[in-house]
């Protein structure tokens, strides 16, 4: 993890962004490691693909894979560090974190408005599955060599270029839709992971 000071901005609305926190070399590690096992077809809700709400492609980290180990270890500094701000700022503890998954996206490629926290059809049927409620949503900017790829909420009126190392983190409710903005040029990476209690 980065060694220099913590920079955090509030963007308003509940939406913070830790600045630099994934050095840019371990950045380009993730991308390797992800590009080297591969990436499948994103979904939407559990099992879905659905190119017209979401395109590009996702791998979820294998933690048995010791090369995906290791990088998972990368992100789950950040992450922990992010949890220890969360609780300095709000009073509440989410320990428990989502398995990692990197992001590609391609040009033309996006995700339309939606919210992170409803994964089946009904949160009734997350509950009768054991799924947990994603309380926090995490998005980490592993490249910025591209155009385009915004992460925008618009009730909030926020829009975040990414920018390498960088982490958003925000409610994961319907209060926080947003949407990952087509790439116009180049291929934009990230990872998204998920904080609950």
């Amino acid at each position: 993890m980065s060694t220099a000071p913590l920079q955090i901005l509030d963007l308003g609305g509940d939406i913070l962004l830790f600045q630099r926190l994934i050095p840019v070399h371990h950045c380009q590690q993730v991308i390797a490691t992800a590009e080297k096992v591969g990436f499948e077809d994103a979904q939407i809700l559990m099992g879905t693909v659905d190119r017209s709400v979401r395109g590009g492609s996702l791998l979820r980290f294998d933690p048995q894979d010791p090369q995906q180990a290791m990088v998972r270890q990368m992100l789950l500094q950040a992450t922990q560090t992010i949890q220890i701000v969360l609780y300095q700022h709000y009073g509440i503890r989410f320990p428990e974190i989502e398995n990692f998954s990197v992001l590609r996206y391609r040009v033309g490629e996006g995700y339309r408005r939606h919210v992170d926290n409803l994964l089946l059809g009904s949160r009734q049927m997350e509950l009768a599955q054991g799924i947990p409620t994603r309380d926090v949503s995490l998005v980490g900017y592993l490249n910025e060599d591209f155009q385009g790829g915004e992460t925008y909420f618009d009730r909030q009126g926020v829009k975040i270029t990414p920018r390498t190392g960088d982490i958003v983190v925000f409610p994961a409710y319907y209060t926080h839709p947003h949407a990952a903005l087509p790439v116009v040029q180049g291929t934009k990476y990230a990872f998204a992971t998920w904080l609950f209690y």
